[in-house]
């Protein structure tokens, strides 16, 4: 088979196939011989059925079918040999089967052009990294005390805000008690909000084993519907008070403040504090910096797009915004969702900027990660799926073969290899740091 690729422009090419008559004559016999095992002719056995009789009968339909199956053979064959990346099935625009010679056919196919990154590490990337405070460093050192924090019991006086309290207590509505509305030995901290609103202040100022009777508005959205926008009757025992004791904050404390690191006394440990949070804080500026490199990555090397992304891309983009008012995702075979055969020049006149923007970004990433040999391990993958089980409350194992199955598992993989090569971008371009004021950052935001 020779196969001849003609450029007509940067997304399409056309394709000339020969395929030698010996080639279709050789498939044209095997397939009158497995016709003849299969079909029952009266007066021969499977198998003995002359080949001429089999042309008389079936010749029209088997040559045709034949010939269909050579020809896309042939054409994918022609993509693959000449490493053409296809976008969609290939549009067969002429076929030269003249009896006794070699056929000859003639395709135009879409491709995705071949992708070459200009260089850039000249491309430049600012960081807005927020200050480090001592109010930032006394929030650590405090949270370490509270780690190392112990409980006193109190007897001496009411309880007050902060405590922590040890209560039994009844809920009931019109005088009839609530299911699972009651509980004993139940710890709470004042203040902390665990309960509902108006609760710590009704138990503040109370006294080891008084009782308190009070009533608070439930809230029309409680999730308990036998009690949502009523008021809801509390019956309180107070059975204990502790307080928090924190450590002195001293040099024996930063000795022993975090374990994995080792500080002589507070100045070494505020500082070793400080460059943790910076590092941190560093890290989190880089991650947001992602958006700058997608951007300019894009403007840095524009990509003629084939016309049938772009209009995926559109219909995707369309879809994204109906789905936006429900947050439910649009089911793209259902009525009334956007295809790409739906859409009309308004629509394209709309979003086809857009979309060709976000398929460049895309594209050039997708490329780089090729360049930088970017992979995602097992580990990795799982790593990133357990932190999804644990919030859905779900096995690792079955969530990933939900996933698997749904296309969710290499869509986050694919997520994953693109920010990680992101990430190793940029280590390789010009990176300005500038520290700014927190609030500057979040105004910003």
């Amino acid at each position: 088979m020779k196969c001849e690729v003609e450029e007509i422009d940067a997304c399409n090419r056309k394709l000339t196939i020969e395929i030698p008559l010996g080639d279709y004559k050789s498939q044209l016999n095997a397939y009158y011989q497995k016709l003849g095992r299969e079909v029952k002719v009266p007066g021969f056995r499977p198998g003995k059925v002359p080949t001429s009789m089999l042309e008389k009968r079936f010749g029209p339909e088997v040559k045709q079918e034949v010939l269909t199956q050579m020809v896309s053979d042939s054409i994918a064959q022609g993509i693959q040999d000449n490493k053409l990346r296809a976008m969609g099935d290939p549009s067969v625009v002429e076929i030269n089967a003249e009896e006794g010679t070699d056929i000859t056919v003639t395709a135009n196919v879409e491709v995705l052009p071949a992708i070459k990154i200009n260089d850039y590490k000249d491309l430049e990337v600012s960081l807005k990294i927020p200050k480090i405070t001592d109010e930032d460093v006394d929030k650590m050192v405090d949270a370490y005390r509270q780690q190392k924090s112990t409980t006193a019991q109190v007897t001496d006086r009411a309880s007050q805000k902060d405590d922590l309290i040890k209560i039994d207590f009844e809920c009931t509505v019109d005088g009839q008690p609530i299911a699972e509305g009651s509980a004993k030995d139940y710890v709470i901290q004042i203040g902390a909000k665990n309960l509902v609103e108006g609760f710590d202040e009704q138990v503040t100022d109370m006294k080891l084993d008084d009782e308190r009777t009070f009533k608070l508005p439930m809230p029309k959205d409680h999730p308990n519907a036998e009690i949502a926008g009523k008021e809801v009757e509390f019956k309180v025992l107070l059975k204990g008070i502790q307080i928090k004791e924190l450590p002195e904050l001293n040099d024996e404390f930063a000795q022993t403040a975090d374990p994995k690191k080792v500080y002589n006394n507070v100045e070494e440990m505020r500082q070793g504090i400080r460059d943790d949070l910076l590092a941190y804080e560093r890290t989190q500026a880089k991650k947001a910096s992602r958006k700058e490199m997608e951007e300019k990555l894009g403007e840095a090397n524009p990509i003629n797009i084939p016309e049938k992304l772009v209009k995926e891309q559109i219909a995707f983009m369309m879809n994204k915004e109906k789905q936006a008012p429900t947050g439910n995702p649009v089911d793209t075979a259902a009525e009334g969702a956007v295809t790409v055969d739906t859409i009309t020049p308004e629509d394209e006149k709309k979003h086809r900027e857009g979309a060709i923007k976000i398929l460049q970004q895309e594209l050039v990433i997708g490329q780089l990660s090729d360049d930088f040999n970017t992979e995602i391990s097992e580990q990795d993958l799982n790593r990133e799926m357990t932190t999804f089980a644990q919030m859905m409350g779900s096995n690792l194992k079955k969530l990933k073969k939900e996933w698997s199955e749904s296309g969710a598992l290499l869509r986050l993989h694919s997520r994953m290899r693109r920010e990680k090569t992101l990430d190793e971008l940029i280590d390789k371009v010009k990176v300005t740091e500038e520290m700014v004021d927190r609030s500057e950052l979040e105004v910003n935001n």
